[in-house]
């Protein structure tokens, strides 16, 4: 990612022009790693529908590849590695928790066949858009130290589920009392909630 991190800011500047980056922009390189993150998991799935590994060795390789994109893209919300603190770890660690238990799961219906094989590869890769929510965690938990305001906006474009609904801040609102987008909703990874931040 060719961008530097401003802890003043709490914002990426362009390592060329010096420029803030847009938020849209820094979404962009998650929604990239997301869609690698995806193929990734595509590919655990096709191995074990085609006999090639076992759902004791799908499990373990999703759950690792799992857990390196939730670290990458949380590093990317808090500002570089170098950023990330207990608490940054706490948090994608809790995400990491919930994938796994689905995951469990997902072996257990593997193992009773319950799942065809284009079914059990779409749900391999369902499992991509939670590490956006390790972007969001992140990010509120380097700007919720030093005070940040946010809103949460609804995209007019998308379905929102009732949590989205309740969690939408159409004021500026202390980072600390906003729920970030994917957490504790019904979306999950798949939240289109737009969020604006602005510091004391």
């Amino acid at each position: 990612m060719p961008y530097q991190f401003d802890p003043n800011s709490h914002r990426y500047r362009d390592t060329e022009t010096g420029r803030y980056v847009r938020q849209v922009d820094v979404l962009g390189f998650v929604d990239e790693e997301v869609s690698r993150l995806e193929v990734r998991l595509k590919g655990h799935a096709r191995l074990l529908v085609q006999g090639k590994i076992d759902i004791a060795e799908f499990q373990t390789r999703m759950a690792l590849t799992l857990k390196e994109s939730h670290l990458r893209v949380g590093a990317i919300g808090a500002g570089g590695t170098k950023q990330l603190t207990s608490a940054h770890y706490g948090k994608i660690g809790a995400q990491l928790k919930k994938q796994y238990k689905y995951l469990h799961g997902f072996g257990q219906d593997l193992a009773e066949g319950k799942l065809t094989k284009e079914q059990a590869i779409r749900r391999a890769a369902s499992y991509a858009k939670s590490a956006k929510t390790s972007f969001f965690e992140s990010e509120f938990t380097s700007r919720g130290k030093v005070g940040f305001y946010a809103k949460r906006l609804l995209d007019a474009q998308s379905r929102h589920c009732q949590s989205c609904i309740s969690y939408q801040r159409l004021q500026w609102t202390l980072i600390q009392l906003v729920t970030p987008p994917g957490v504790d909703c019904e979306c999950g990874g798949r939240c289109r909630c737009r969020l604006v931040f602005r510091s004391l």
